[in-house]
């Protein structure tokens, strides 16, 4: 492939990528990925048009006309939705782009096609900083790197053009500037300035001081996704719609108490929101009374080994309060004003700002789950008879319900543990769980419209998903009298082991169950709920698995390139730079000085022991075999040191005088080839700075070729002269008497045939 077409082909391929970083998280607007698609096509149209023959341009009249459109074309998109001002704005520089991509291309213009996709970048990082954005962003800056060494190589290549012939017409085709240019040395090349380049930039942005909560929101107060089954009011089988969505809900990283990386040996549960009221197919949040965690914990969770989970927890852009972790929580953490705030009905925790962007939050939490929940008040026996123990208003639910928990607690336990609360629930939990006789699908087929879901789920289809399985052991409960809710939250999460981070996706959102197993509990104490999960866990690890296709099988990758975007470029905060950056430099530092003062104490040691060695009260004193020891080596090392002084100093003299080569030899060759470059100039003929010898030795051969009979003869000239200059300046050979005089005779030829072709 020529330069012009490498050159040419290489902008093109950046500007689409400059308009990909503006249009593909612009998912406001339906038609934003059509416009990195027409600036290919129109960047194909121009390659094969107007960069071969500048005959076909546009007129200059059209030209103006598709700018001015242009500016119409913003107008209207913006009176379409006046919330995107900016995305409407780099919309028009992409009109424009597309104006000037079908005319002749000068220097100058291809400075505005850059400039153009340049804002185009700038703008849409200002809309969005999705792991999208930053993948486009990211070979953007490759190519533009790749790009900008091209343009400077074609700017000397059209200055030494005009210097050699003469201004040329604005689009004219040029010839092949830099013939056999593009061989794996100039290529590694290229590659290790890219890379040099990256790095540095790399290194400067991690060492910068950043501020806190350095995350930005995109522009405007747009609602994020919903979160289908976290609402007030919840219809079941609604949560099936998000089981089947792959989004990123949550990006969670955890560490031990020692700050240590941590990975959960078993599905963790995030806790999101308790259900407490059923009413045929519906169920309803538990109240809200917010509250702190408190800063004494009691004597139950201090009396016994504690085990601590911190949680960083980054939650996508989302239309609901809730917040999610694991139970029990020791407190949750925000940069911002409206933190977490605990409910302290349930231990469930929540924000009051839902607006759009992330919400970074941090929740510490204790890895025994049969612990309390610190700040949750006990309820009453009234209040856990009225929202837990009181079926629908009709009795029949109840009437059903019963028989089958009784028959199933009584296939499990012998009757002298049907008194054991804890063992009764895990009796029914493992009825539903374990038996057999239920499974797992998405399925949502009814069977008896006439009777609850729930009795239609245990009596009638006996499959559907966690929703159905944590409502009918939560009913099933309530039917022998255990107090019960349900929980929805989520359930494990994709770990990447790249990143150690889990990435938990609306696929994973659960539902289990809590039972009330501290019946006898004061109200001044934390209630004890023990968690159940009566769902088939094989089945609905398949059913998980299933969702996300193909490109599931790529999410170690994709997942560790979010992450890199998501946490250290986008998300980089003066917390995070000071745990991974300065954090440990003032670690080393302060080891470095510890190490340093031991080394001050040594050293004042064998200081101490050498005067006390060297002192010598008087000339007596020195006669002595310590006398003898201390000046023998005293001699010798004086003796040493001047040696390698000298040796020293002849290596500096002889680094200094260089290679003991034939400098007349060398001075000889470089003296021809300087002749040959004075001649040829003579003549109109220079090499630039960004030409080789060889090429320009190339060059003059046709430039000699050219000027008639009478130069042929000696059109060879400069290739031997060339040649004979690089056998001595990077072969390190030496040029014998005969060579050296037939190049003189060779030169004198040449510029006797080119006297005589003057005259």
């Amino acid at each position: 492939m020529s330069f012009t077409s490498l050159y040419r082909l290489s902008f093109y391929a950046m500007l689409v990528f400059a308009t990909l970083v503006l249009s593909v998280d612009a998912t406001d607007s339906k038609i934003a990925m059509l416009y990195p698609v027409a600036v290919a096509a129109v960047a194909l149209l121009a390659y094969l048009t107007v960069d071969r023959n500048p005959d076909l341009a546009i007129s200059p009249a059209f030209l103006y006309a598709g700018a001015v459109g242009s500016v119409g074309l913003a107008v209207v998109e913006y009176a379409i939705d006046p919330n995107q001002l900016l995305l409407a704005l780099g919309h028009w520089l992409v009109y424009l782009q597309l104006v000037l991509m079908v005319r002749p291309k000068t220097v100058s213009e291809d400075w505005e096609l850059f400039l153009l996709g340049l804002v185009q970048v700038l703008v849409g990082t200002v809309i969005s900083q999705s792991d999208s954005v930053g993948m486009m962003l990211f070979i953007w800056a490759i190519l533009t790197l790749w790009v900008l060494a091209l343009f400077s190589l074609r700017r000397e290549a059209v200055r030494a053009r005009d210097r050699s012939r003469g201004p040329a017409a604005p689009g004219a085709a040029e010839g092949e500037p830099y013939p056999g240019l593009f061989n794996v040395p100039f290529l590694l090349s290229a590659l290790r300035v890219t890379l040099t380049t990256l790095a540095l930039g790399g290194i400067i942005f991690l060492a910068m001081p950043r501020r806190g909560g350095a995350t930005r929101s995109r522009l405007g107060d747009v609602p994020g996704q919903h979160l289908t089954g976290f609402d007030d009011e919840v219809q079941l089988g609604q949560m099936g719609e998000i089981l089947e969505n792959d989004s990123v809900v949550m990006s969670v990283e955890m560490f031990d108490e020692m700050g240590a990386p941590y990975q959960p040996k078993t599905e963790p549960l995030w806790r999101g929101v308790t259900m407490s009221k059923y009413d045929n197919g519906r169920w309803f949040r538990q109240a809200r009374t917010p509250g702190t965690f408190p800063t004494a914990l009691p004597e139950v969770i201090t009396s016994r080994p504690r085990k601590v989970v911190r949680q960083q927890i980054k939650l996508e852009p989302n239309d609901s309060a809730v917040l999610f972790g694991l139970r029990p929580m020791l407190d949750a953490t925000s940069t911002r004003r409206s933190g977490p705030d605990l409910n302290t009905i349930d231990g469930s925790i929540s924000r009051s700002d839902t607006r759009s962007g992330p919400f970074d939050y941090e929740v510490r939490s204790l890895l025994d789950t049969d612990l309390p929940q610190p700040g949750e008040v006990s309820l009453s026996p009234y209040r856990r008879l009225r929202l837990m123990l009181e079926s629908p208003e009709d009795q029949e639910l109840r009437d059903v319900l019963r028989p089958i928990a009784t028959k199933a607690i009584e296939e499990r336990l012998p009757p002298e543990q049907r008194g054991d609360v804890r063992l009764v629930a895990r009796a029914l939990e493992s009825y539903l769980r374990d038996s057999g006789e239920f499974g797992y699908t998405l399925k949502l087929d009814v069977v008896d419209r006439t009777i609850d879901p729930v009795v239609d789920f245990l009596v009638n289809r006996k499959e559907g998903h966690c929703e159905y399985f944590a409502s009918a052991l939560t009913l099933l409960l309530r039917s022998v009298g255990i107090p019960a809710r349900r929980v929805n939250g989520f359930k494990g999460g994709d770990w990447n082991e790249l990143a150690r981070i889990m990435y938990v996706r609306q696929k994973h959102a659960h539902s289990w169950v809590e039972a009330f197993v501290d019946e006898t509990a004061p109200p001044d104490r934390y209630p004890i709920w023990l968690t159940l999960d009566p769902t088939p866990g094989t089945e609905r690890d398949r059913s998980v698995a299933r969702v996300g296709g193909f490109r599931s099988h790529f999410y170690q990758i994709t997942d560790a390139v979010r992450y890199v975007w998501v946490f250290y470029i986008v998300g980089y905060d003066a917390e995070r730079q000071n745990r991974i950056l300065y954090g440990p430099v003032r670690n080393l530092i302060r080891e470095a000085r510890r190490g340093f003062a031991m080394m001050g104490q040594e050293i004042e040691k064998t200081r101490a022991a050498l005067r006390q060695l060297l002192h010598f009260p008087d000339a007596r004193s020195f006669i002595s075999v310590r006398g003898f020891f201390v000046s023998f080596v005293g001699l010798l090392l004086l003796a040493g040191l001047a040696r390698a002084s000298t040796l020293l100093v002849q290596r500096v003299v002889r680094w200094l005088r260089g290679p003991d080569r034939d400098a007349a030899a060398l001075q000889a060759g470089a003296s021809h080839y300087r002749r040959l470059a004075q001649l040829l100039a003579e003549y109109g003929l220079e090499r630039p700075a960004a030409e080789t010898q060889d090429e320009f030795a190339r060059r003059a051969t046709l430039f000699l070729a050219a000027r008639g009979s009478g130069v042929e003869a000696v059109a060879d000239v400069p290739r031997a002269v060339v040649e004979a200059f690089y056998r001595v300046r990077f072969g390190h050979r030496e040029l014998s008497p005969a060579a050296l005089g037939h190049l003189e005779t060779r030169l004198d030829a040449l510029e006797t045939s080119l006297r005589s072709t003057q005259a």
